[in-house]
């Protein structure tokens, strides 16, 4: 369940709620509804009560006239007074703070971490739990679950905007100016290496007068030593960053957390599930292991390049430091390494970009837009795992 809706310019998002024992969804959902301050004009309520509705219907209770009491500052949470249609016995339902009422009915410290701990992945989305106790004839009160919900004010521009969300300054201008002209050579450098792979791109024109694959080879050796350049730069970056998002550590994932995270956030990319993903205001582990092998590769394949290029310069004093891979591994078969490795940047540029534009779609956090900018604006009330 993934309910977003807009009540008296507020903006709601209500999740799956967390169960408590052998309670039900349904059953959650309309307790939380009906007690609910009848003729009263909080949209909170209207969500509740239209969640409930579409995802619940059939509501099997009716709320006691005049029973409704609004929180209070020693008891985080409504009352009201409850019964069930078929059934003339009335019980209490209690709706407000889930640690209150989670207190109130005597759970122990193992049932209320196992609760916390399944509210977890909500709460560092921003969400609140609206939690549901209710108390039967006997006395005695049954805590039945907490129901995830965000509410924030409907912006209307940006100055209102900017209340509601806090900046993250996360990328250099160095390191930006590095990524776009990383963007621009591994073009070029995978359009040249194309013509100079398959000679029939250039069946254009008059072959015999001119010089188009000499022409193709300078542009790539020329973009090749920018992409050397570009790389030496970027790890100067990594001693030069204002924050821990830039440095040798954003490369590895360390703690156990992040390898946990690591999986969650591989299987939600898998199924297109990034809403539930781990927040990372830098690199997520999946990211870190996924940049720290393209640098790998970008390595490998200057290296191959320079072993390839030595050889119309073997005698030159630099290019001779490559010309052993040649004959360790074989010429053909450092141009195969070097063939392949264009290719794999290509299916990842690929995946890079459409991955980049799904999270900024799907969990809008300015993922796009930082590497221009270089902040992010988060929602207040979200954590990330690496703040």
């Amino acid at each position: 369940m993934n309910v977003k809706l807009d009540i008296a310019d507020v903006g709601f998002i209500i999740r799956d709620p967390v169960l408590s024992g052998s309670s039900h969804a349904a059953e959650l959902l309309q307790l939380a509804a009906i007690a609910s301050d009848n003729g009263g004009n909080n949209p909170g309520d209207s969500a509740l009560c239209y969640v409930a509705t579409e995802h619940a219907p059939g509501m099997p209770f009716a709320q006691k006239e005049n029973s409704w009491s609004a929180p209070e500052k020693d008891r985080p949470y409504s009352l009201a007074t409850i019964r069930k249609l078929d059934w003339p016995e009335e019980f209490l339902v209690a709706r407000g703070d889930p640690d209150a009422l989670m207190d109130l009915a005597g759970l122990s410290d193992q049932e209320k971490a196992s609760l916390n701990h399944q509210f977890e992945k909500y709460k560092h989305h921003g969400f609140r739990g609206v939690g549901v106790a209710v108390k039967n004839a006997q006395g005695e009160w049954t805590f039945k679950g907490m129901i995830p919900m965000i509410a924030t004010p409907v912006i209307k521009s940006i100055r209102e905007a900017r209340t509601q969300f806090r900046y993250f300054h996360v990328w250099d201008w160095q390191l930006r100016i590095v990524h776009w002209m990383w963007v621009v050579s591994v073009l070029v450098l995978a359009a040249t290496g194309l013509c100079i792979e398959e000679g029939w791109f250039l069946k254009r024109g008059d072959l015999a007068t001119h010089f188009q694959f000499g022409d193709i080879r300078f542009i790539h050796f020329c973009f090749g030593w920018v992409l050397i350049g570009v790389l030496i730069m970027r790890f100067a970056c990594f001693f030069m960053a204002s924050n821990k998002y830039q440095t040798f550590g954003s490369l590895f994932p360390i703690k156990k957390q992040q390898w946990k995270d690591l999986f969650i956030t591989g299987k939600d990319y898998l199924f297109v599930n990034s809403e539930e993903s781990p927040r990372y205001m830098g690199h997520n582990p999946l990211q870190q292991w996924t940049y720290t092998g393209i640098y790998g590769l970008f390595t490998l394949m200057v290296v191959t390049g320079l072993a390839l290029y030595a050889l119309y310069e073997p005698t030159n004093w630099f290019y001779s430091w490559f010309m052993p891979l040649n004959d360790w591994i074989g010429i053909a078969n450092v141009r195969l390494v070097h063939t392949l490795g264009m290719w794999t940047f290509l299916v990842f540029a690929i995946a890079h970009v459409y991955l980049g534009f799904l999270s900024g779609n799907m969990d809008r956090d300015g993922t796009i837009s930082s590497m221009v900018s270089g902040g992010r604006w988060a929602r207040k009330g979200v954590k990330f795992n690496d703040e």
